[in-house]
């Protein structure tokens, strides 16, 4: 202790700067050999911080799964967004790794052109996009298989889904640990399985549908819906039995999912020749009662800037008006934040109603698709005669005020039916032994009354059930002789999202968006289009001036092409007039953009030199005047000692 205080003070500090700076090498190696898996996630978001739901189905995997990352190099050269998210998405694939303690194995992989990587992307449905005249194809792709070679492919990783990322990654592990189809129960009141105008063939929705799942269809008698079936899956309900409907209920309190699609009114069961069972109005009344979810089935909602203008026939005349009876809703309309949702463009609807909650509810609503503020809640009579899209249109007087059309409900929920179930019921006409026994039977036996839900709801509902029909989503085009399907909206892919995500786990359906790892400087945009707005007026004013008068220049010699053009003294001095305050708006101009230029530019090294030179001068000025204080301070003390 004596020999270091005894050195010069001098040395001291040198020796001690070069032990640090020796500290922090060896430490930086050893931090990169041995220490690879720590990681302190500093993000707003938490976007390197898996969710509870991922690591829950994480923890449920049984066997295990091969993730192969592909991803071409000389991608980040040419698209360095490309590439920063590229090492987004490989750190997360990282953590799921970790996370998997060995279960999860990836496997990164740079497919050079024209190597066997490349051939094997290719082969497990990586798109390929081209990254130079040549020809020479880039990879941003993922493969992931289990043991028994079930696959799941993500082509090409969008960063426009950032969001949605761990989702995806989720919902592919997830699916790789029960690779069977999920089972969704049909009921419908309309012939969507078998209609006699497609020479009973079913639906394009129900066809669509069948790719991705199993259907089994339910009677709408239905006394108990097993549980092996994933998501019910209810169109166009119109359920008079209380049996059939505490089946429902006791379906969802054991933990089931249900998409429904009710209506005020079903505009194409209307229009088939003979009016199907399913026409007039749909709803579940004794279960949105009981949970506190409101469904008026008597209005429907007409939104005036999403109207669709139709040319019609009322009384003998042709009317061409804006229908607000029927809707077609762009992303404007769409929550951008839930996964059902965020990736469409449009929805169509026709005589859609509104959903809400009472005050009492004890579910949590989560509006899918929505209206604008100028839209109304129209009497549902005008559209179930001979509508007039004129007249609906003329007592139309916004109520400024946003509807919701589709949403999700959670929360716990109790029994619709709190007395248990209800009394058997004997078809008209029929004895009692006349009953279908098995079925009654089996009702008994499954089990006591559940007076509340198990797990908490998970429903989505969609208050229109024409959104199914071809004719609002789907159009038949010839190509070359034959009958290709061309979809005009979304319609589908809602249905089909919104099934994927409730057959997945509790824990699947509440991961939601977590944000993008690369954040703009809000600020500072906002600064350059102030900048911008100042001359822009100003810029547009000078251009159109500049425009008029190389016009008139242009017109002293329309008419004589290729001849000596004799102009008089007052024509001549009005020419040379008109190039004069031609000259004096070109430079006029090229001040203003160079003053835009000017300030933007001023501006982005203002930022500059307070990034990259101030905060450092200040934290060394801090340092240096604590040097000096602690200095000084030590001088005092060597003094008094």
């Amino acid at each position: 202790m004596q020999y270091l205080q005894s050195m010069d003070r001098k040395k001291l500090t040198v020796a001690s700067l070069v032990v640090a700076a020796l500290f922090l090498f060896f430490l930086n190696i050893l931090v990169n050999t041995e220490v690879t898996t720590a990681q302190v996630d500093l993000t707003d978001n938490k976007l390197y911080t898996l969710s509870k739901g991922t690591k829950s189905i994480i923890g449920t995997i049984k066997e295990p799964l091969t993730l192969r990352f592909y991803f071409t190099r000389k991608f980040a050269e040419i698209s360095p967004g490309h590439g920063n998210y590229a090492n987004r998405v490989r750190e997360l694939l990282e953590t799921y790794a970790l996370q998997s303690g060995g279960k999860i194995k990836l496997k990164l992989i740079n497919p050079e052109a024209f190597s066997v990587e490349e051939d094997e992307a290719v082969k497990l449905g990586i798109q390929g996009v081209p990254l130079d005249q040549s020809g020479e194809l880039g990879y941003f792709g993922m493969a992931a298989t289990n043991s028994t070679d079930d696959r799941k492919s993500i082509a090409f990783f969008d960063p426009q889904r950032e969001r949605f990322l761990e989702y995806d990654l989720t919902r592919i592990i997830f699916e790789l640990t029960s690779p069977e189809k999920k089972k969704v129960g049909l009921m419908s009141s309309l012939l969507i399985e078998a209609d006699p105008l497609l020479r009973y063939q079913p639906w394009p929705i129900v066809q669509q549908i069948s790719q991705f799942f199993e259907i089994k269809s339910l009677d709408a008698d239905v006394k108990y819906i097993s549980d092996d079936i994933a998501v019910l899956l209810l169109v166009h309900p119109k359920i008079s039995s209380k049996q059939t409907m505490y089946a429902i209920d006791q379906f969802i309190m054991r933990g089931g999912r249900v998409m429904a699609l009710v209506d005020p009114h079903n505009e194409t069961a209307r229009m088939s020749p003979q009016l199907p069972p399913g026409a007039g109005k749909s709803t579940l009344e004794e279960l949105f009662k009981a949970w506190g979810i409101e469904f008026n089935t008597e209005k429907f909602i007409g939104d005036r800037n999403s109207a669709v203008r139709v040319s019609a026939q009322v009384n003998g005349r042709d009317v061409v008006a804006d229908y607000l009876s029927w809707n077609v809703f762009d992303k404007r309309n769409l929550n951008s934040d839930d996964v059902l949702t965020a990736q469409l463009t449009s929805v169509s609807v026709a005589s859609a109603g509104a959903l809400s909650l009472t005050k009492i509810s004890p579910l949590t609503m989560t509006p899918l698709l929505q209206t604008s503020p100028f839209s109304q809640a129209i009497d549902a009579e005008l559209v179930r005669t001979e509508p007039n899209p004129a007249t609906i249109l003329k007592q139309f007087k916004s109520e400024n005020k946003i509807f919701t059309l589709a949403a999700r409900f959670s929360g716990k929920v109790k029994s619709a039916f709190p007395d248990g179930p209800p009394a058997a019921e004997i078809k008209k006409g029929a004895k009692p032994s006349a009953l279908d026994e098995e079925k009654v039977k089996e009702f008994a036996k499954n089990g006591a009354h559940i007076a509340e839900s198990k797990n908490n709801l998970n429903m989505v509902v969609i208050a229109d059930s024409d959104l199914v029909s071809s004719r609002f989503w789907l159009r038949e085009q010839d190509f070359f002789g034959q009958k290709v399907s061309v979809p005009l909206s979304n319609n589908a892919d809602l249905v089909v999202n919104a099934l994927d995500n409730l057959s997945g786990s509790d824990d699947l359906i509440h991961l939601r968006s977590r944000g993008f790892s690369i954040r703009p400087f809000y600020k500072i945009v906002d600064l350059k289009n102030a900048a911008e707005d100042k001359y822009r007026d100003t810029e547009t004013e000078l251009s159109k001036k500049l425009v008029e008068l190389q016009k008139k220049v242009k017109d002293f010699n329309l008419d004589n092409k290729g001849a000596n053009v004799i102009l008089s003294a007052a024509q001549r001095q009005t020419f040379k007039d008109f190039r004069l305050e031609m000259l004096s708006v070109r430079k006029q101009l090229r001040d203003v953009q160079h003053a835009l230029r000017k300030d933007i530019d001023s501006l982005d090294t203002t930022l500059k030199i307070v990034n990259i030179w101030l905060v450092p001068v200040i934290v060394a000025f801090i340092a240096i005047m604590l040097a000096l204080f602690r200095r000084r301070r030590y001088a005092q003390q060597v003094t008094q000692g």
